[in-house]
């Protein structure tokens, strides 16, 4: 499979790693979309876990989709700014990640284009910043 998406996406797979039952990739935000639709036509139809995770100088989003049928993953991580970070939203490709991606608005400040209910989720509209972003940068 790692073979075929790349020679689908080329550059737009950053790097990429197999471990285990694990296809780690790291692409770029706009092939995304495209990249999950593949994947999903392989069998790997089930967004378990949507997520970030602050690195200090940038956000990763991570994705981690599941083949029912084989036990399969495929880990997507997407590289966005730690201040007005966007990505396209995958709901157009898992009505699951709806909930997922508000969660990652919530705490980490991404916003997903095109998603279908772009509110908080967890915390009180009045909330200010996101408070899983790094000390010093909650309030942006």
């Amino acid at each position: 499979m790692l073979e075929e998406l790349r020679g689908q996406f080329g550059e737009g797979i950053e790097s990429a790693e197999e471990v285990g039952r694990d296809l780690r990739l790291t692409v770029k935000a706009g092939c995304l979309v495209e990249l999950a639709q593949a994947c999903k036509a392989q069998g790997f139809g089930y967004p378990a876990d949507i997520t970030a995770a602050d690195v200090g100088g940038e956000l990763r989003v991570v994705y981690r989709l599941v083949a029912m049928a084989t036990g399969g993953h495929v880990v997507i991580s997407v590289r966005v700014p730690r201040s007005g970070g966007r990505l396209p939203t995958l709901t157009g490709v898992y009505r699951g990640a709806e909930w997922p991606e508000r969660e990652v608005y919530d705490m980490f400040g991404v916003r997903f284009d095109g998603h279908p209910d772009p509110r908080r989720i967890l915390l009180t509209d009045d909330w200010e910043g996101h408070p899983l972003l790094k000390s010093g940068t909650q309030g942006q």
